[in-house]
């Protein structure tokens, strides 16, 4: 082959090359930017996390959704008392008219009496139409309707609050545990660490035949359990962050940049904010209320105004309009309802609607009572809470220590691995107790820090 067709045959593959780089190389970029625009939700504190659920949680929108409906239909209701305004039209095709028999005299005075002619009156298209309006001057029921849509615009506002204040909790929980588990993980890392070193150990000195299989085993469980207690917490995480990621309509990833800290002690003393549930009570209780005097009201006249605008042409050639008859008509007048018997109907409506009533009644002193009993129980719990994860934080900072001088001990040849392994046991106890009481602690604070804010701004 020669050298020039070598050099062509070169040129192509290197162009190919070239190409295949280029394509690799932007395919390359497209994935970086792909997965760099992917978007990563971060929150820094849980502050951050309830102000992007207010804007992202389906709960919420709903609500406010439901709130706008209440607001239309305020104006539905006062649109009730404008006046209603029809206009008709309708054209008659009259085919065959019917022929009227009148006495003959009418038209010959010297007919004989008894003899009628047939004389045929009206034309054949008729185009008649007509504007009517009607507004109502006394109408009780409609004012009630103004009053029950009001109330409804209130309790969607006050929806909106208690969903809210709903999420917060949720968000809270599910941040709250998250944040848990991240200071479980650390525990069990460390005591996977112990366990593992224990084990070991273990297992050396029953290869000298220095102690039992009883405690080797013990040794060995204690290391899987440690390690199936971090495998554990950090599923649980994963899991924490599926639970947000629900509460928050998203499947983005979510990062968690708080690191845990102990939590800080809540200013009890605050004063607690207006409970939304009681005032949601409240307010349906005066929906109830409106509906029973709304039913009652159905007995009552109702006084209209009427109005109303009739033209007619007639004409025998159709849709001619220069020979017919123009036959208008118009007149107003006052229409008074008075119902005077509907089945019985009535009647039980209203009986429906005090039952009602009285059923709301007891529902709002049930929602008052529970109300001031909550914020009673949520008081003692978060000082016991507080005062346990206190008193565990210090029992744990002694089993800890105990820990310590055990290993020493073990290593020094003073203690024995059976005693060794008695303390490791003692302290993952406590571990597990500060850990339940950590919880608590948390849960407590979060719910009085909800109780303290003002969802209904």
């Amino acid at each position: 082959m020669e050298k020039s067709q070598l050099m062509i045959i070169w040129q192509q593959l290197t162009v190919q090359i070239m190409n295949n780089m280029r394509f690799k190389m932007l395919m390359v970029c497209i994935f970086s930017v792909t997965v760099s625009a992917r978007a990563q939700l971060r929150f820094q504190n849980l502050q951050q996390l309830w102000t992007y659920a207010e804007q992202h949680s389906v709960r919420v929108q709903a609500t406010r959704v439901s709130a706008l409906q209440a607001r239309i239909g305020v104006n539905e209701a006062y649109g009730a008392l404008l006046p209603g305004i029809t206009a008709n039209g309708a054209f008659t095709d009259n085919m065959t008219i019917q022929p009227t028999l009148i006495p003959a005299s009418l038209f010959n005075p010297s007919a004989p009496p008894d003899t009628y002619t047939e004389a045929v009156f009206g034309r054949r298209y008729i185009y008649n139409a007509s504007l009517v309006a009607q507004m109502g001057i006394i109408d009780i029921q409609d004012w009630f309707a103004i009053k029950t849509a009001r109330l409804n615009q209130e309790i969607a506002a006050l929806s909106i609050a208690n969903a809210t204040a709903g999420v917060y909790t949720e968000l809270a929980n599910a941040w709250y545990s998250y944040l848990l588990l991240t200071e479980a993980e650390r525990l069990w890392i460390a005591n996977a660490d112990i366990a593992s070193i224990s084990a070991d150990m273990a297992r050396n000195l029953f290869k000298e035949r220095q102690i039992s299989e009883v405690t080797v085993n013990l040794a060995s469980a204690n290391q899987l359990k440690a390690e199936k207690n971090l495998e554990l917490a950090r599923a649980n995480k994963r899991l924490q962050l599926n639970s947000l990621r629900l509460l928050l309509n998203t499947t983005d990833s979510i990062q968690i940049e708080e690191t845990f800290e102990v939590p800080d002690v809540v200013a009890a003393g605050d004063p607690f904010s207006t409970d939304p549930a009681l005032l949601l009570a409240d307010r349906q209780q005066a929906l109830a209320k409106s509906k029973w005097q709304s039913t009652k009201a159905a007995y009552a006249p109702v006084l209209s105004a009427v109005y109303q605008y009739n033209t007619q042409l007639a004409g025998d050639q159709f849709l001619t309009f220069n020979n017919t008859n123009s036959l208008p008509q118009q007149y107003w007048g006052l229409r008074l309802s008075i119902p005077i018997f509907a089945g019985n109907s009535k009647r039980y409506q209203v009986q429906k609607a005090k039952m009602s009533l009285d059923q709301s009644g007891r529902e709002w002193e049930q929602a008052r009572i529970q109300s001031a009993l909550n914020d009673s129980t949520l008081l003692i719990a978060y000082y016991s809470s507080r005062n346990a994860f206190t008193r565990s934080k210090d029992i744990l900072a002694l089993y800890k220590s105990n820990d310590t001088h055990a290993a020493r001990k073990f290593i020094e040849g003073v203690i024995s691995l059976d005693e060794r392994l008695r303390v490791y046991s003692d302290l993952l106890s406590s571990q597990n107790e500060y850990l339940q009481n950590l919880s608590d602690y948390m849960v407590n604070q979060y719910r009085l820090k909800i109780r303290q804010i003002n969802f209904l701004k």
